[in-house]
């Protein structure tokens, strides 16, 4: 029997309906559960200032306040975002447990696209590239490629698992 190629628009799809459950059971309870995740990121807004809230507007007093908090210039404050932080999980096991938790209510794959999504491995909650918050540590994102770098524990100060 003839085998034939998966059209590049379905294999994100058939990735997900072939993620076994043993693989799923490894995923953060947060990119499975809404709540939880919606609260945990609430703890990243009040206690390190995760944000802005539209990241595509200027925000000229979210960045000015960041800018003060870490003694740059704005413009420095600006580069230092979720996306380059060595807390964003980006790996493929990551986002396969993201895509899982949407589901098929929306498109997992072109959401995790657009908003460019990862995992906050401080306050665990899945999180956009184009945010940050007060936590932010250089050296990221973790895309698994570093040689002895293990991701961080989400058991660690800082997240809200139940």
């Amino acid at each position: 029997m003839a085998t034939r190629d998966v059209p590049a628009k379905y294999q994100a799809a058939m990735n997900q309906m072939m993620t076994s459950e043993k693989e799923v059971a490894k995923c953060p309870m947060p990119t499975q559960d809404v709540v939880l995740n919606l609260k945990n990121r609430a703890k990243a807004i009040t206690t390190a200032a995760y944000g802005p809230e539209n990241p595509k507007l200027p925000n000229t007093a979210y960045w000015k306040k960041k800018a003060d908090t870490w003694d740059v210039s704005v413009e420095d404050a600006k580069k230092s975002v979720c996306g380059n932080c060595a807390a964003f999980n980006v790996q493929d096991s990551i986002k396969q447990c993201i895509a899982k938790g949407i589901g098929n209510e929306a498109d997992p794959w072109g959401t995790i696209r657009l908003a460019d999504l990862g995992y906050c491995e401080i306050f665990d909650f899945k999180c956009a590239a184009s945010r940050t918050c007060d936590a932010w540590v250089t050296g990221g994102p973790n895309d698994g490629s570093g040689d002895s770098e293990e991701s961080m524990d989400t058991e660690l100060e800082g997240g809200v698992e139940e």
